[in-house]
């Protein structure tokens, strides 16, 4: 099947950290193969701009998905919280971050999020940051196109269900952020 073998290959770039291999295959899955109705292709969109050092463009991926093509409602939280962490670890925006780690994460996605919430927002008190990072999240909005535009959804998959790709981007999106030292070249 066309879908399964973009993420396959999306994989295979990602194992070899190969962001533009991430981001070609899963433009075809998301196009031609199906992954558009999955969190899955969206969270490797996210790790294929995370790979290429572009949080900015890792937010947006998830938020096209949030926009437009995620419905479920489990699904959506696990997109939002990742969102959520991007925007806190990797653009170093706690106070930003913490609209999005209001959701219930899933359990699979994050085993304590009542201390990541509290590390976020203890980092959000000492944060001098005043301008948002990035804008709010999208609330979903599927326009009529968009059902002719990608290949139908594929698969057994649940909302809620844990991405196929997870355990392979995991670490892209669960890296702790910088200690404030090493943000202003100090310390050892």
């Amino acid at each position: 099947m066309f879908g399964e073998r973009c993420r396959r290959d999306a994989l295979g770039a990602l194992a070899k950290q190969e962001w533009a291999g991430v981001y070609e295959c899963t433009k075809s899955w998301v196009g031609w193969g199906g992954g558009a109705w999955l969190p899955d292709a969206w969270i490797l969109y996210a790790a294929s701009a995370l790979l290429k050092g572009e949080p900015r463009g890792a937010v947006n991926s998830l938020d096209l998905g949030l926009r437009v093509w995620i419905v479920g409602p489990q699904d959506r939280r696990a997109l939002v919280w990742l969102r959520g962490m991007v925007i806190w670890r990797r653009l170093n925006d706690p106070k930003t971050a913490l609209l999005d780690l209001d959701v219930q994460a899933p359990a699979w996605l994050a085993p304590d999020p009542a201390d990541l919430v509290a590390r976020c927002a203890e980092a959000a008190a000492r944060s001098r940051k005043r301008v948002p990072s990035v804008k709010p999240r999208p609330a979903l909005s599927t326009p009529d196109w968009a059902y002719a535009s990608v290949a139908p959804a594929v698969g057994r998959r649940q909302d809620g269900d844990i991405p196929s790709v997870w355990e392979q981007v995991e670490p892209l999106f669960n890296q702790d952020p910088p200690a404030p030292s090493s943000l202003r070249g100090e310390g050892a």
